[in-house]
C-alpha cells in the first residue's frame, strides 16, 4: 500500500490515459476490452515443484547496434534472454519514478530461477515470450494469445506468469492471459494498473502498487523483488475461483509518481498536443512504408 494515507486508492490508469490523449488531440476515448463473461479458470494440475513456469512479458528485446529494428507494432515472439539486452518496457515505464535499468523489475528472470533452485518450482522455461501492446483487442486475440499459447505447448510450459507494463500492456496481457486459462493453462497476473485489469477479469491478479513498469520489484531491491514473485506464487496455488485479486505486500517508499505519469496541465498540454501531431505523422509514414501491423 501507499505511504501516504492521502492515497489508499489505486490510480485510475483509464481515466488518465483518456484526458491524455485527448489532449493530444484525439476526440475519440479509446474503449477498454469489457467481456461480460467471466474468465475460465484453469487449475493448477500438480504442485508447483512439479511444474514449468514460463514468463510472458509486454516487454520486447531492442535491436543491437545495426541489426533491423522491428515493425512499429511487433508480432508475438519467444526470445531467449541475453544478458546485455536492452527491452522496451524501458521506454513505456513510468520514468517519473526511477531511472534505473534493471529487468529484474519487469522481466523476473533471476527471481524464478532462485525458486527453481529451491525447489518450489520445477523448471523455467528456456525461452521468455513477448506480446505487443497492441490498441486492436482483434489482434491481441485472434493472432498473439494464440501464437503464445503455441510457444508455451512447445517449451513445455505448465504454468504462465504474465507480466504487463503500460496500460494498453495491462489489456493485452490480460486478454492473452484469458486465453490461456480457456486452453488449460493457469496464469497469474502481476500488474500495476489495477482498474484496466479487473474491467477485463483475469482468473489470478496480484495488484502491485507500484509506477508502471516496476511490477515486480524496485530496480536494486532483490529482496523485495523476491517477495513479489513469491506472492505471485502463492496466488497460483492458493486462488479458488476466477477474478481472484490480491493486493501484495509491498512499499515503494514515496507518492510523488502517483501524479507525474501522463500528467495534464498547464504546463504539458503545449508539448502534449506537438506530440500528439507528431505521433500521428510518424502513423502515417508508418502505414505507407508498410511497418505498421495491419493484420
Amino acid at each position: 500500500m501507499s505511504t501516504d494515507s492521502a492515497f489508499r486508492r489505486f490510480v485510475s490508469y483509464i481515466d488518465r490515459s483518456r484526458e491524455y490523449y485527448a489532449a493530444q488531440g484525439y476526440d475519440r476515448p479509446y474503449r477498454w476490452a469489457s467481456p461480460a463473461d467471466l474468465p475460465a479458470f484453469a487449475p493448477l494440475r500438480g504442485p508447483l515443484s512439479t511444474q514449468r513456469i514460463g514468463i510472458v512479458t509486454t516487454a520486447f528485446p531492442v535491436p543491437a547496434r545495426g541489426q533491423t529494428a522491428p515493425p512499429e507494432v511487433p508480432y508475438a515472439q519467444a526470445t531467449e534472454p541475453t544478458p546485455d539486452a536492452r527491452f522496451t518496457a524501458d521506454d513505456n515505464r513510468d520514468k517519473s519514478a526511477a531511472e534505473a535499468n534493471e529487468r529484474e523489475s519487469f522481466l523476473p528472470l533471476l527471481r524464478m530461477r532462485e525458486f527453481v533452485e529451491a525447489g518450489r518450482v520445477a523448471s523455467l522455461s528456456p525461452r521468455f515470450y513477448g506480446v505487443p501492446f497492441d490498441y486492436s483487442q482483434r489482434r491481441t486475440i485472434d493472432q498473439d494469445a494464440p501464437a503464445v499459447l503455441d510457444y508455451l505447448r512447445a517449451d513445455q510450459v505448465d504454468v504462465a506468469v504474465v507480466i504487463p507494463h503500460c496500460p494498453v500492456c495491462h489489456q493485452s496481457a490480460a486478454l492473452v492471459a484469458r486465453h490461456l486459462e480457456a486452453n488449460g493453462i493457469p496464469t497469474v497476473v502481476i500488474g500495476s494498473a489495477r482498474d484496466i485489469i479487473e474491467e477485463i477479469g483475469v482468473s489470478r491478479f496480484l495488484f502491485v502498487d507500484f509506477p508502471l513498469g516496476y511490477p515486480c520489484g524496485r530496480p536494486g531491491d532483490v529482496e523485495q523483488q523476491r517477495s513479489i514473485c513469491g506472492q505471485a506464487l502463492d496466488l497460483l496455488e492458493r486462488a479458488g475461483a476466477p477474478r481472484t485479486t490480491v493486493h501484495a505486500i509491498a512499499e515503494w517508499g514515496d507518492d510523488v509518481w502517483r501524479t507525474e505519469y501522463m500528467r495534464v496541465d498547464d504546463s504539458t498540454k503545449a508539448s502534449l498536443a506537438a506530440a500528439g501531431a507528431s505521433r500521428r505523422d510518424e502513423q502515417q509514414r508508418a502505414q505507407a512504408e508498410g511497418r505498421a501491423r495491419n493484420t
